[in-house]
């Protein structure tokens, strides 16, 4: 009997949007992994797939090596199926391996994870080969376990901001048993001083909390502060002169810091990153090459900030802060929180953005005063005059030319995507548009 592990998206990617339109929930990235794989690997012996939304189902599946939306052949084997809501820890992950029983786990009515020990019945496997994964778990509910559990779930995109520094931490932990010895190696060569002699005029704090990986450029004066949490900085890294990396911090792979402070951030794959950011997810492959603040937000990939657009985090009054997400105004419960800024969207120079604002994918916003709107949807050319539908051919010809800057290039898939994407923004007013509506998704409690 082989260990299946599914990893799924339910129903609520709706209040994740803008970072959702693109990838499912399980592919957001609130520390050094993404939700994925840290779910994957606290169960190193199960086989991993995964489930999303249809219309995203050939998106995924350029990004990784399983199975998408396919569950043929498990008829006989040992199944965990696991929210990718989910905020994973080890001890959950321990107690799941070991039961030994067919079990629904709820939180708050949500269906967290379900584990099926015995197999499936010929029904069950016909249900979910189908893809039909809300009524296979009813159908196993029937002779299943019901336990209502107080389990971490994210419920927002603020939340996942909310959790950077914990998941930092969490990740570097996990990944420390890999990288040991260069932290190892770091540390003991700044205690001796042999470090100058390979990071000439850079200065460590706590050099037992920082990672850097092979084929990394650190200029002099660059500054590493791993006091307040790990840093773990990834392969083919650029490090320019006068930065002040502050942990818990994440920068990936082929990213640039171009100057100014960067505290408890992840920054993802292939970025440039300047100025002032602050508790800041940044997907990846977007650029904030010059000064300004962004504080307290999630930014997807191929975004472009104009020299010194600026967002507040904190109102003046300080209460909390609501957001706006499909036209519903939510209390996020938290005195700081910044922009939700989708793929592909660009700012001007001096852009200013208010509290709490959700601005969609493929917007250009130009604006020569603060920009109040609480949500700005897919597709929009903000201007001083007015607001009107960004032209989809326009659009895609920008993203295709900003894409190949990086020698990326537009897949089919993508292309029908973000033409589903502009066809739902057509449903909506050209000249002042409303916020997408509501698609039928997966309810499964």
């Amino acid at each position: 009997m082989e260990k299946r592990l599914i990893v799924f998206e339910d129903d609520s990617f709706r209040s994740f949007y803008p970072l959702t339109h693109f990838r499912p929930v399980f592919f957001l990235r609130p520390g050094i992994r993404n939700i994925f794989e840290q779910i994957r690997d606290s169960f190193p012996d199960y086989r991993p797939s995964l489930f999303c939304r249809p219309e995203l189902g050939e998106l995924v599946a350029e990004q990784v090596e399983i199975p998408v939306n396919e569950f043929a052949g498990m008829s006989g084997d040992q199944l965990l199926l696991i929210n990718g809501r989910l905020r994973i820890n080890a001890e959950f992950a321990a107690a799941l391996q070991k039961a030994n029983r067919n079990a629904i786990l709820l939180s708050n009515g949500t269906i967290a994870a379900v584990k099926v020990v015995d197999g499936l019945t010929a029904d069950e496997a016909a249900q979910l080969k189908n893809g039909d994964l809300g009524d296979f778990i009813a159908k196993i509910r029937r002779r299943s376990e019901t336990l209502e559990l107080e389990l971490p779930l994210y419920n927002y995109l603020w939340d996942m901001v909310s959790a950077i520094d914990a998941e930092i931490a969490a990740d570097f932990d996990f990944l420390k048993k890999q990288i040991n010895y260069d932290i190892e190696s770091l540390t003991g060569a700044v205690k001796e001083g042999s470090a100058q002699r390979h990071y000439p005029g850079v200065h460590f704090i706590r050099p037992e909390q920082i990672y850097l990986a092979p084929n990394l450029r650190l200029a002099p004066t660059t500054v590493i502060d791993g006091s307040a949490g790990p840093v773990f900085i990834g392969s083919d890294v650029k490090i320019e002169p006068l930065s002040f990396i502050v942990g818990p911090c994440y920068i990936g792979k082929g990213s640039i810091i171009t100057g100014g402070k960067i505290t408890g951030c992840s920054i993802g794959t292939v970025c440039r990153v300047g100025g002032e950011v602050e508790e800041t997810i940044i997907q990846g492959y977007t650029n904030k090459y010059h000064a300004g603040f962004l504080g307290h937000s999630y930014v997807g990939e191929w975004v472009n900030f104009g020299a010194m657009t600026t967002n507040s985090d904190l109102k003046n009054n300080y209460t909390s802060v609501k957001v706006a997400v499909n036209g519903k105004e939510i209390d996020s419960g938290s005195l700081k929180v910044g922009s939700f800024i989708g793929d592909y969207t660009k700012t001007a120079i001096g852009t200013l953005l208010n509290t709490g604002i959700n601005i969609g994918i493929s917007c250009n916003l130009v604006s020569d005063s603060l920009i109040v709107d609480k949500e700005i949807p897919n597709f929009t050319w903000y201007s001083m005059r007015h607001k009107m539908e960004y032209s989809f051919a326009k659009a895609l010809d920008t993203i295709e030319r900003t894409m190949a800057r990086r020698e990326k290039k537009v897949t089919p898939a993508l292309r029908r995507r973000l033409e589903e994407i502009s066809r739902e923004r057509l449903k909506g007013s050209p000249s002042e548009p409303e916020p997408l509506s509501k698609k039928p998704g997966l309810t499964i409690d």
